[in-house]
């Protein structure tokens, strides 16, 4: 079997599921880490692997490979199909689910995961190199969107509803979770995969007492934790939450939301 090399950063949140995804099938695979603190992904020679500039990216059989759930499915197929159900229906289903976690999921944990961990640490980069960094990011409306939201105050009204979406997507959860043992079907597959990177995300923004209305979807988060897998797609620093997370204020949004709180306004950090 060609040799299996992942460019990916730790608290990429795809980057988790690809990690979870090898760990699941027993695949040996070779780390490269792209550090985006240091925004690795701009460099010229990763930029030359992945001309999108994010991670993760996968590197097998001389292709690449950038949309983490197609990496998974290939991981997947090499591994003779152990994580896909057997019946197409259920197929169907866990391809729903990661298709969702693409399409919502990711990118409703964008808004919480930069102002309440990386707004703390662009505020520490000299300004003139994160402005030279930015200037050779791929992605035009991504680097303005990144740029736009360092500048800005905390948004708390992006991350209240963030908040809110997630407890649709544990509403949608707890109602799979009625009818089979996991997401899909009754047999651990993709869709759970794709999710537990969701449980480990909500535990980092330390926003896992979402979960608390939810006994299915709770209980389910509690196996996957309890998987190995989950342990070492967490990499080398499983500290949860995030140390740079401020409880105290994300205990406030959490109430804020859950309580349909209308307040829009701005708040500095």
């Amino acid at each position: 079997m060609s040799a299996i090399e992942l460019f990916h950063e730790w608290g990429s949140i795809q980057s988790f599921k690809v990690r979870m995804c090898l760990a699941e099938l027993g695949l040996p695979w070779t780390s490269h880490r792209v550090d985006l603190s240091r925004f690795e992904n701009l460099d010229a020679a990763y930029l030359a692997l992945n001309p999108k500039g994010l991670v993760p990216a996968l590197r097998w059989n001389g292709n690449v490979f950038d949309e983490s759930s197609d990496i998974n499915e290939l991981l997947d197929d090499i591994a003779s199909g152990a994580l896909l159900p057997a019946t197409l229906e259920e197929r169907a289903r866990a391809r729903s689910w990661t298709r969702y976690e693409d399409e919502v999921v990711h990118p409703a944990v964008r808004p919480p995961t930069f102002n309440l961990i990386l707004k703390a640490r662009v505020i520490r980069l000299d300004r003139g190199d994160f402005v030279e960094l930015m200037a050779r990011h791929p992605l035009p409306a991504r680097r303005d969107a990144y740029l736009a939201a360092a500048n800005a105050p905390f948004d708390r009204a992006a991350v209240l509803a963030s908040v809110r979406t997630f407890r649709t997507v544990l509403e949608r959860m707890e109602t799979a979770l009625t009818s089979t043992t996991w997401l899909a079907s009754d047999n651990f597959s993709l869709a759970d995969v794709a999710m537990a990177a969701f449980v480990d995300r909500l535990d980092r923004l330390a926003m896992e007492g979402l979960l608390t209305p939810f006994p299915l979807a709770a209980k389910w988060a509690t196996r996957i934790r309890m998987r190995s897998a989950f342990a070492i797609a967490q990499g080398p620093d499983k500290t949860r939450p995030d140390p740079l997370v401020d409880i105290g204020l994300v205990a406030g949004l959490l109430a804020e939301a859950l309580g349909h709180n209308t307040t829009t306004e701005m708040e500095p950090l």
